[in-house]
């Protein structure tokens, strides 16, 4: 499942930019018809809710100091088993 989900993701981004491409938020706005731009009014909000806190914890995540990780007993010995 994460695996597909990471697909899904990535494919939708794909996607949204080749849309942001090819049309201006105004050319969409003129030429989409009325029922794409009510689901649109209507989901977005969620979805950009969701991709904006996923955005922020990757911030956070990425604003962090990188750490060794402490993992006892896995350090080499350089003896012979």
């Amino acid at each position: 499942m994460p695996h597909e989900a990471s697909e899904r993701l990535l494919e939708a981004i794909d996607a949204l930019e080749d849309l942001a491409r090819e049309l201006t938020p105004g050319q969409a706005a003129d030429d989409f018809d009325a029922a794409v731009l009510q689901t649109f009014w209507r989901e977005w909000p969620h979805a950009s809710v969701w991709a904006g806190t996923l955005w922020r914890q990757l911030n956070r995540d990425l604003e962090r100091p990188a750490t060794a990780l402490a993992e006892n007993g896995l350090d080499e010995t350089g003896g012979v088993g």
